[in-house]
């Protein structure tokens, strides 16, 4: 039986470094694809738990459910701009933090209120160089004019999004940080005051501190999964489980897998573990900023993998043993030669949440 263990204490610590290095900064957590894979029931609730009451996701699917939650006890925005009108008298409705990222949205999002009679709590989204969602920072007059001429929005925040905050260039990364205070300093000068302006993703929470402001969106950082210096004492979180489901003895020369990639060199003891790339094993993710590998390439990742020069290792009973082969759809081989290896014992492997498949149960312990 597969399970993706979660260890609480671990996830704790990784909470409280993160309020420790934040200070009195507003922490907004991003809780999207599935709370990084850490369930976004379950990675909600924990998080209220422990004092975190403003959580984010980024499409509208995601908001209504976490919107669904039961004592949810939180406020919720969605970083997602659109101007679909279904989508936003959903968003309406449940009270979600609904961002505007164009004049379309705001168009169509001011009528529905006007209709609904409701004031509604907004973000503005600036494009700052990602590309992506949001009004283009020089487009000042734009952004002005929707927050003044839009009595039924809340303006409670206005944010950008860093396209690569993680490099160790960081001259685009600045670029885009000015980029933003020239929109704040604008609309100050216009005597538009605006509660909340935040911009600092996981990567930037870390590297950059005096690019705070008055929140930053932490996503990758709690699962202490981050690929700038873990200067703060993130511990990794979640592990996937697994067991010994076949155990047999094969002789040298013997082929193992797929394309016969692999070709024993001893007389050895393989044993046989129900867990492939459909479950996300040795997939990669190489930043924070949730870009998956393009499923078309993770069969062709699992078939390379094969003959990289480290391995894949898997842990039984503390110790590290390798896979030999190719990583299947569903299952392994590992080589547990000269081991006290049996069948049903757990098999762990350090793998990113975010890549288990969502079919997989998650065990906070």
């Amino acid at each position: 039986m597969k399970v993706l263990e979660i260890i609480k204490d671990d996830l704790e610590n990784n909470i409280d470094k993160i309020k420790e290095r934040a200070k009195n900064t507003k922490i907004i957590a991003v809780i999207k694809g599935n709370g990084y894979g850490l369930g976004l029931h379950e990675l909600a609730n924990f998080l209220v738990q422990k004092g975190i009451s403003y959580l984010a996701v980024s499409s509208v699917e995601e908001a209504i459910e976490l919107a669904n939650i039961e004592n949810i006890n939180a406020k919720i925005l969605c970083l997602e701009s659109t101007a679909v009108q279904e989508e936003l008298y959903e968003l309406l409705n449940k009270d979600i933090i609904i961002t505007i990222g164009s004049l379309e949205a705001a168009n169509v999002l001011s009528k529905l209120a006007k209709k609904e009679n409701k004031k509604v709590k907004v973000h503005l989204k600036i494009d700052t160089g990602f590309s992506r969602y949001g009004f283009l920072y020089n487009q000042k007059e734009i952004i002005l004019k929707v927050i003044k001429e839009n009595p039924s929005f809340l303006v409670e925040g206005i944010f950008s999004h860093f396209s690569n905050a993680y490099a160790d260039n960081e001259n685009y990364t600045k670029m885009q940080f000015y980029r933003f205070l020239s929109v704040k300093e604008f609309l100050e000068e216009n005597g538009i005051n605006i509660p909340i302006y935040h911009i600092a993703n996981s990567s930037a929470f870390l590297k950059y501190d005096d690019m705070f402001l008055d929140a930053v969106r932490i996503g990758s950082a709690f699962l202490g999964r981050v690929i700038v210096e873990n200067k703060i004492g993130l511990k990794r979180i979640g592990m996937l489980k697994s067991n010994v489901v076949e155990i047999k003895e094969l002789k040298k020369g013997t082929k193992i897998g797929y394309s016969n990639s692999y070709t024993l060199k001893r007389n050895s003891q393989i044993a046989v573990v129900p867990v492939g790339y459909s479950d996300g094993f040795h997939v990669a993710v190489k930043n924070d900023t949730f870009k998956f590998v393009d499923r078309l390439r993770i069969l062709k990742n699992s078939f390379m993998n094969v003959f990289k020069k480290d391995g894949i290792n898997v842990y039984i009973k503390n110790l590290k043993y390798p896979v030999i082969g190719k990583v299947g759809m569903n299952h392994i081989v590992v080589d547990i030669t000269d081991s006290d290896v049996k069948i049903n014992d757990e098999v762990r492997m350090d793998i990113s949440p975010v890549l288990v498949s969502s079919k997989i149960r998650r065990e906070y312990i």
